[in-house]
């Protein structure tokens, strides 16, 4: 609680500069009066009740006879054991509703695909977020700030991707088993296929035997055989992440929907695979042109830009430009937004992805969490990587606000699943070209900072007020200007419950008989930034 330590920390430096000319007025008469009158403006310090007093509090009214409120809609995640034969192993989830109004969180998702024994785990990248500040509060449960500013609440309400969700069906009879491993087909093996590390780094994460499956699912894709026999003796895990890693890497295959079918036998092996195709492609071929075509004339529009960056970013305007967000029955697919023009984050990803890809330019499809499960990319650029959502730039007007950031400053994103071993994005060279930096003088502000850091914020801060206090104004107004990143340490610590009063947008640090205040209000900057307005209220 570095912002409200140190702010109490500088009211109390008055009071005991108070009680220091108080002991001098036995000396010194003359300073009486002014030792009187601060202490008139200050009043009593307020400190908040500290987490033993609140339990203390909580005891003793134990026993009060009130009135017992009603019980809300809760909602609470399990495992559904009737869909599979080793649950235990798989992804799905089941939202239950129960008792009370809570909805489903990061944690009731995180984590239900155990991923060992399918993964290289040679080949995969150390993906660490360090200290990211939002995934920490994200992991408390702490989902407060996504409801305090209007772009933010407009983003995470833009969170549509769709766990890839199993038919199974398990067969119990041997010789059925037998029967159906003898006289199904293996379909296309793709054992001839490759597939460049650079662009494809899905099926680099996998191991040998979850490869030879990836190859034989996008070798079957690409024939529309609907049904076949895995290449490998496999579990439904290594099955699943073969899955995976396929509908990841290759945006190309729009055909292909994300549900899957895989029929078990009785030991727990995978002896039959299915591939969903959408009904809405009944002629693959037909669609493959319209789609080429669309999505060459976007393409044709990158023809005479030099560099990647300027590809990027034209690509990135025009699909804002170009799609509504909207649900319908193939919006987890690129067909939605090339050539279709409404889709979810699913869509917007893919089609990123794709246009990125044949630009020659590695991008990436990113699953993972923002309020609820979402999809974004991951670009290189020269050296470096960077995270790209497309869908949250979506607003009116455009914004670059989820624009080649780094892992850092990704806001309500966290990586899950596959997505968590792509490269950190940690790149700073084409970040921030888009959005204009604020003139903090124009706005207002007593300087011309962006404040990056919260111990020089609140150095400044207090040495502003103090220079308010010492002018011996009663109030006084002081507006900085802090980044986007550092927005997020500061709300959460300025806005729990006892510093606001229900305002979205205002915190309060009072004294105990109410004679002197210290509120803080902010908005939002087209940059992404944010102006902090301090008013501070000495009284009289």
């Amino acid at each position: 609680m570095k912002i409200v330590d140190k702010l109490l920390h500088f009211i109390l430096g008055v009071i005991v500069l108070i009680v220091a000319l108080i002991l001098l007025c036995a000396a010194n008469p003359g300073v009486r009066e002014t030792a009187s009158g601060i202490a008139q403006k200050i009043g009593p310090i307020y400190v908040p009740p500290q987490e033993e007093d609140e339990a203390a509090t909580q005891q003793a009214n134990a026993g009060d006879e009130s009135e017992e409120e009603p019980q809300e809609t809760k909602y609470t995640v399990s495992m559904d054991p009737s869909l599979f034969v080793y649950a235990d192993e798989l992804e799905h989830v089941v939202i239950e509703a129960t008792d009370d109004n809570t909805a489903p969180s990061y944690n009731d998702y995180n984590d239900k695909r155990d991923l060992s024994d399918t993964l290289d785990e040679s080949a995969i990248s150390d993906y660490n977020t360090g200290d990211d500040e939002y995934k920490k509060l994200v992991e408390e449960g702490d989902d407060g700030l996504l409801q305090l500013d209007d772009y933010l609440n407009q983003a995470i309400k833009k969170s549509d991707a769709k766990l890839a969700e199993p038919e199974v069906t398990e067969i119990t009879d041997p010789q059925e088993a037998q029967t159906i491993t003898d006289t199904v087909p293996l379909g296309e093996t793709g054992e001839d296929a490759e597939f460049d590390e650079l662009f494809y780094p899905y099926y680099h994460m996998l191991g040998e035997k979850e490869k030879k499956l990836y190859k034989q699912i996008y070798a079957n894709a690409n024939a529309l055989t609907a049904e076949f026999r895995p290449v490998e003796e496999c579990t439904p895990k290594q099955w699943i992440a073969a899955w995976d890693c396929v509908f990841y890497d290759h945006p190309e295959l729009f055909w292909m929907d994300n549900t899957k079918y895989y029929e078990s036998d009785y030991n727990g092996s995978v002896i039959k695979v299915g591939l969903k195709f959408y009904d809405e492609i009944p002629d693959v071929d037909k669609a493959k042109t319209r789609f080429n075509s669309v999505a060459n004339e976007i393409l044709a529009g990158a023809n005479g830009l030099e560099t990647d960056y300027d590809k990027e970013k034209y690509i990135h305007d025009t699909l804002v430009n170009k799609i509504t967000y909207m649900f319908n029955s193939m919006d987890q697919s690129a067909f939605s937004s090339i050539p279709n023009d409404y889709t979810v984050c699913c869509g917007y990803a893919k089609a990123f992805q794709y246009l990125m890809q044949k630009l020659g330019v590695p991008t990436y499809f990113v699953i993972g969490w923002g309020g609820e499960m979402h999809a974004w990319n991951i670009i290189k650029l020269d050296d470096e990587y960077y995270n790209v959502d497309v869908t949250w730039d979506d607003t009116d007007p455009m914004t670059y606000d989820f624009f080649n950031v780094t892992d850092r400053k990704n806001l309500m994103h966290t990586r899950m699943y596959q997505s968590r071993y792509l490269p950190a994005c940690n790149g700073t060279t084409y970040s921030g070209l888009e959005n204009a930096a604020p003139d903090p003088k124009k706005l207002g502000a007593a300087n011309d900072k962006i404040y990056t850091d919260i111990d020089e914020y609140v150095e400044d801060l207090i040495g502003l007020l103090d220079k308010v206090y010492t002018s011996k104004k009663k109030t006084g107004e002081v507006k900085l200007v802090i980044s986007r990143e550092l927005f997020l340490e500061w709300y959460s610590q300025l806005f729990g419950d006892q510093y606001h009063d229900g305002d979205d947008r205002t915190a309060y640090l009072t004294s105990s008989d109410g004679t002197s205040s210290l509120t803080m209000m902010f908005e939002r900057l087209d940059s992404g930034d944010y102006l902090i307005t301090h008013h501070v209220d000495f009284g009289e």
